[in-house]
């Protein structure tokens, strides 16, 4: 009697979850269905396409870039696709893309700023803070310059090394006008206001804090600080005129 009783329990929670099965495909299949719906309404097809947050570029080139497909429908559209084909351009940083309803696309972008500029022969290319290559520079600003043998648009370790070295020096106070950079052991910064720094592989950045108390203890004393060589281990080597 008691095997009798636990098999027909049995039975029933099988086809309580054969029930919930079929229902749950139902659901799903009902959702699918809504949703191709949904999808080919005209009153959802994308019909303008708005652009925010572009300084030097034109609307135009990043819709270009974007190559959003005109009156398909907003809910086919993928959103991470347009993103990342925006983001390839070198001179954009972020790119979000929203979906404003019933058919406008909104594209946020944040573009990429001129931090310094990399000098190569008469030529001259936007890098930003992170170090990356902008594009070739068409009208100059007064930003500091990275330049010397060993730099090329295509070193992009020396180019972030670079960045890192005149942010570095911005942050203390002391900016840098120009950094030459023969290669990762030999390099020299030419101070706004100042004496040439000489940099190697061990540039020893965290020494910069010293270099305000030595420029002014020279002035103090009415000497003029010919170079800084940071390059050495525990020390700042002064050099006077």
């Amino acid at each position: 009697m008691a095997k009798r009783k636990v098999l027909i329990s049995h039975r029933r929670k099988d086809r309580r979850g054969i029930k919930y099965l079929t229902l749950l495909i139902l659901l799903t299949s009902v959702g699918v269905v809504i949703a191709w719906f949904v999808s080919t309404i005209p009153y959802f097809c994308i019909t303008r396409v708005e652009v925010k947050g572009e300084e030097r570029l034109s609307k135009d080139l990043i819709l270009k870039w974007a190559a959003v497909p005109r009156q398909s429908s907003i809910f086919r559209v993928n959103l991470k696709d347009v993103s990342e084909r925006i983001t390839l351009a070198s001179k954009i940083k972020k790119a979000e893309i929203r979906r404003v309803f019933p058919s406008t696309l909104l594209i946020l972008i944040e573009e990429r700023s001129p931090f310094a500029y990399l000098r190569k022969g008469s030529r001259f290319w936007e890098i930003d803070e992170e170090g990356v290559v902008i594009g070739e520079a068409v009208e100059k600003q007064h930003l500091p310059l990275i330049t010397g043998s060993g730099v090329s648009p295509d070193k992009a370790q020396i180019i972030e090394m670079g960045v890192k070295i005149l942010a570095s020096f911005q942050k203390s106070g002391l900016p840098l006008s120009r950094i030459d950079i023969i290669n990762e052991n030999s390099m020299v910064g030419y101070l706004e206001k100042g004496p040439r720094v000489y940099l190697g592989e061990n540039h020893h950045l965290g020494y910069l804090s010293y270099l305000p108390l030595i420029l002014q203890d020279a002035k103090r004393v009415d000497r003029r600080v010919k170079y800084l060589d940071l390059r050495f281990d525990r020390q700042v080597v002064v050099g006077y005129e």
